[in-house]
């Protein structure tokens, strides 16, 4: 059933990596053409939140190409299409920070780190104390956030091209965005404070990204260190097999976590619950 109604936004802000594995190539059946709507993300740990020690992401993957891990570095990014953070310095408890993740057009197989400045804050809500007693919060955004803010002719990272639609019958350039970020040297930790970034180009509502969208749930140290995520593994795990939503369908799948291979020492990295609540 659905718990509640609100949820928060976060975004990885990692490093320049190589991307590797298997091409994927969406059926166009299978693409979001309608991103209208919007999603609620409700993320539980084992103590009262704490938002100065301890990095809260929601990691998700629009392509097919698998679940976000926590070992993001040693994955090449190929699961990440978007990621929130709040906490450790990013973001804020009004508004938590976003990223993209594409293929780099002017590098072959690279994979880079957007931010997008254009989340508002009338249309999204972070609830920092969501369940009364500090130990959850609550983010809500709308789908449509997610529709390829800068427009990246990549997308999707370890996929080949997807045509979009366009509303318009007279035919024009492609849009690009208005600058080119610079990436991070592989291996770096970036500082927590946010980095100029393009101004994201307003986007038709035909989105290239697939209508069944997976989550994970990750606790990090502000210094980028993994603590865990909702898989058994925990900071390590790579065999969880995420909150898989179908943004077609009013949905609301959650996870109560078992007891994980290890407990992380600060309690408030230990995630006991995830939710994702989809709202055509």
């Amino acid at each position: 059933m659905l718990r509640r109604a609100s949820s928060a936004a976060f975004a990885l802000a990692l490093v320049f990596v190589t991307a590797c594995g298997h091409q994927v190539t969406p059926s166009p059946s299978n693409l979001n053409n309608d991103l209208a709507g919007h999603i609620s993300v409700k993320f539980g740990v084992n103590a009262p939140l704490d938002f100065t020690n301890v990095v809260y992401v929601i990691a998700i993957d629009m392509c097919g190409s698998g679940v976000p891990y926590p070992q993001a570095l040693f994955t090449g990014f190929n699961s990440y299409t978007f990621a929130f953070l709040v906490g450790g310095g990013f973001g804020s408890t009004a508004l938590p920070v976003l990223y993209q993740y594409g293929i780099n057009s002017n590098s072959t197989g690279s994979v880079l780190k957007f931010q997008v400045n254009n989340l508002n804050p009338s249309t999204t809500q972070f609830i920092p104390n969501y369940n009364g007693t500090g130990s959850e919060f609550d983010f809500t955004f709308l789908r449509s956030d997610l529709n390829n803010p800068f427009n990246l002719p990549l997308p999707c990272p370890n996929s080949t091209p997807v045509p979009t639609i366009s509303p318009t019958v007279s035919p024009g350039p492609t849009p690009t965005a208005s600058a080119t970020p610079t990436p991070l040297a592989s291996g770096t930790t970036p500082a927590p404070s946010p980095t100029a970034s393009p101004t994201p180009t307003a986007l038709a509502t035909q989105s290239p990204y697939l209508t069944t969208w997976t989550f994970n749930l990750m606790t990090f140290a502000p210094n980028q260190t993994p603590l865990d995520s909702l898989g058994f593994g925990g900071p390590t795990d790579n065999t969880f097999s995420g909150i898989v939503v179908d943004t077609t369908q009013t949905v609301a799948p959650n996870v109560f976590r078992g007891t994980p291979q290890s407990i992380p020492q600060n309690p408030a990295s230990y995630i006991t619950y995830g939710e994702v609540d989809n709202y055509p």
